[in-house]
């Protein structure tokens, strides 16, 4: 008995399971070109392009400015994925210039739901204050159709008051807290995002989880990813 309550404790610290109470996330006041859905399309008249027998299309999980901000030289991307494919391109480019700097190509392992997808240490390392274009090409795999969607990530420099709360965090929670207030998508959703797909019975990750997904400034209006699965996916590593 005393060694369940110690397994629950511990719990409770790590993910801060108890606490219902959170910040909001600071979405950037710039933004870059639409990308979040295949093809660009995010009109009210104009959905994305599906592959056959596929009920959503290719999605990017990123805010609605299409920009998000990291503090990784090698950021975590995640992705909503509409089924099985053959493979999936990553290209990475300078945004200012235009100029290629990384492409690679990894096979898909998992059904349809949500993955994510971490540069390889192989890759250059994103520079402060620039900005970067990525591109996933989706292989439809039964059909000579390829889906696609772009963003942009951008890194910024930590400073002396983050590094400090960061370290001052007592939960994972805390943590996802402080990179929210700080309009970091990126380490925002990957930290929550690995709690939900490691502990997707627990009804206060789920609930932020969905309450992430759901802002305005995020969503997709006609596609709920709250309840689809996060899927063990994709280790493209060091190719």
């Amino acid at each position: 008995m005393k060694y369940k309550q110690v397994i629950v404790c511990a719990l409770g610290l790590l993910v801060g399971m108890t606490q219902l109470v959170w910040g909001e996330f600071k979405n950037p006041e710039d933004s870059a070109p639409d990308g979040k859905g295949d093809a660009g399309s995010r009109g009210r008249n104009n959905y994305p392009e599906l592959c056959l027998q596929m009920e959503k299309p290719l999605l990017a999980l990123i805010p609605q400015t299409n920009l998000g901000y990291t503090l990784a030289s090698h950021p975590t991307f995640w992705l909503y994925i509409p089924g099985y494919s053959d493979s999936i391109n990553l290209t990475l480019k300078d945004e200012d210039t235009g100029e290629e700097i990384y492409q690679t190509k990894f096979n898909v392992e998992s059904e349809e739901g949500i993955i994510s997808l971490k540069l390889p240490s192989v890759a250059p390392r994103l520079k402060l204050g620039k900005k970067y274009r990525w591109r996933f090409v989706f292989n439809c795999r039964s059909e000579p159709k390829n889906l696609s969607v772009e963003g942009v990530v951008a890194r910024k420099a930590t400073t002396e008051n983050l590094t400090s709360q960061l370290n001052s965090a007592a939960t994972v929670m805390e943590m996802i807290d402080i990179y929210e207030e700080n309009g970091l998508w990126h380490e925002t959703i990957t930290e929550l995002g690995n709690l939900r797909r490691s502990y997707p019975d627990n009804v206060a990750i789920a609930t932020r989880w969905k309450r992430l997904l759901e802002r305005d400034d995020i969503r997709f209006p006609n596609y709920d990813l709250t309840d689809k699965e996060i899927q063990y996916c994709c280790n493209i590593g060091d190719q």
